[in-house]
């Protein structure tokens, strides 16, 4: 892949990703990934192969960035709870990407608009969400052990619970619900969760 050096992919890749963050995989024309990636068709093609092989890297760079946050935010010396509301919190914060639009999450995106109709895509998202499960079992596992929270809280179930307001937080604002009222959700979660420890 000879013209792959004259770039930086995973420069690249970023802008790419940024570009289906923003209109979604479907709206986001080829015009547009050269565009915003800075490349010619050839060396698109050359490097890349097509629409969908882009999204699928630029689906893995973002999903091993969030990751990778996700575990160092969790394993920071300070108490659980103020850990969740923060993380909680980051999906009423503008978008790094865009701040003047409602980006959400790019797997929550692509989960809602293509894994009903990708195998593979759904693959993806999948092993995307079960790894960020582990990492809040893990994390509430700790929550139990010091604790934090009450000693009947099933940590694997209380970190499918926390993908299920997470996802629900994005979605009701990219829907334009006000900050203050989905804040309002994510405190009485976790008033629930901590209660009785």
């Amino acid at each position: 892949m000879p013209r792959c050096r004259e770039f930086n992919i995973d420069e690249a890749l970023d802008q790419a990703l940024n570009a289906f963050w923003l209109k979604g995989y479907a709206s986001t024309s080829l015009s547009d990934l050269l565009a915003a990636m800075g490349l010619s068709k050839s060396s698109f093609y050359e490097c890349f192969g097509s629409k969908r092989a882009v999204m699928l890297a630029a689906l893995a760079r973002y999903s091993a960035r969030e990751l990778a946050e996700t575990r160092c935010h969790f394993a920071a010396a300070r108490p659980l709870p103020a850990l969740l509301a923060e993380w909680l919190g980051h999906a009423l914060l503008p978008d790094a990407c865009r701040p003047a639009e409602r980006c959400g999450c790019l797997v929550l995106n692509l989960a809602i608009e293509l894994a009903p109709h990708d195998a593979e895509i759904e693959a993806s998202v999948r092993q995307h969400i079960d790894a960020l499960a582990d990492v809040l079992a893990e994390a509430l596992r700790r929550g139990c052990e010091e604790g934090s929270l009450p000693a009947t809280t099933k940590p694997p179930l209380a970190a499918d619970a926390l993908l299920n307001l997470l996802s629900g937080i994005h979605v009701l604002a990219k829907g334009g619900v006000e900050p203050a009222r989905l804040q309002a959700v994510i405190d009485g979660h976790l008033a629930a969760l901590f209660a009785g420890r």
